[in-house]
């Protein structure tokens, strides 16, 4: 019989394309599969309390973990977006929650800010997210906590815990740890640091390991700063209001203080969030 050597010579070529091609998406899949990269304090000493891994059936975030800020007055900020809560700029699917910025057919932009208050909160514990990023110049987006109550007086007296900040055209590719209350002197953080991350529009977690006397900032699991709390005698909550429920906030700005100038021919911008959790 003889045999035909094209034949076997193609079969070989599209075996081995084949293989290519599943190797690629596993080394992708393993890429997009999340890891654990929390200290090994937070591994050894804590467990999950709560968290939101955005893998319901339904687009809308879980009502029973977030409520929205709407509208669009600048935040204090001059920030450019009208926050609302339309699918268009927030929603679930594929596993992952989508947080859009984008133009509206008047060419305004709109965005959405979620909250988790009064409806989860948390006083200290290991709060960690797993998010990719915008980059385009003008968008600010921000993984932050806020108190349930304004024990101490209006911002920044409650305090405020900034888990992620990035903004391009402020910041380059500096991705920020911030912690605000009134010892910073109108509003002005206490304590602030960065970090430069490659290519922050991949996977990479950002985490706050908040404690009684301490809050610390972690980002892939790796330590950044932290800011201990200085047992001020005379006025202890101006530098430490940190011992009252906070709740979760996740958002995409544009423009304003920090996100500064938008290009006139973007569009769009999102980020994606693929959970939050929280281990006390």
């Amino acid at each position: 019989m003889k045999i035909n050597k094209s034949i076997i010579s193609n079969s070989r070529k599209l075996s081995l394309f084949a293989s290519t091609i599943a190797l690629s998406l596993f080394f992708t899949a393993c890429e997009e599969k999340a890891q654990d990269l929390r200290p090994d304090y937070v591994k050894e000493n804590m467990s999950l309390v709560w968290s939101d891994e955005f893998d319901g059936t339904s687009e809308e975030p879980n009502p029973e973990n977030w409520d929205y800020n709407t509208g669009g007055h600048g935040w204090g900020n001059g920030e450019r977006q009208n926050y609302t809560k339309d699918r268009s700029n927030s929603f679930v699917n594929n596993g992952t929650l989508k947080i859009v910025a984008h133009k509206n057919d008047s060419g305004k932009w709109t965005s959405a800010r979620l909250m988790s208050s009064f409806k989860q909160s948390f006083t200290y514990g290991y709060i960690e997210f797993r998010a990719k990023l915008p980059v385009e110049k003008g968008s600010w987006p921000a993984l932050w906590m806020m108190p349930q109550f304004s024990a101490y007086g209006n911002w920044p007296r409650s305090g405020e815990i900034d888990v992620m900040e990035y903004a391009t055209n402020t910041w380059g590719k500096k991705t920020y740890g911030t912690v605000h209350c009134k010892a910073g002197s109108g509003g002005n953080a206490v304590n602030s640091d960065y970090i430069e991350i490659p290519n922050v529009t991949k996977w990479h977690t950002y985490a706050v390991l908040w404690q009684e006397d301490s809050i610390q900032w972690y980002y892939d699991g790796k330590f950044l700063t932290e800011y201990k709390n200085p047992h001020n005698e005379n006025e202890p909550w101006a530098a430490w209001p940190f011992d009252k429920p906070f709740y979760i906030i996740m958002n995409v700005a544009m423009g304003g203080t920090l996100g500064g100038d938008i290009p006139g021919n973007l569009e769009k911008c999102q980020m994606e969030v693929d959970y939050v959790r929280v281990y006390q």
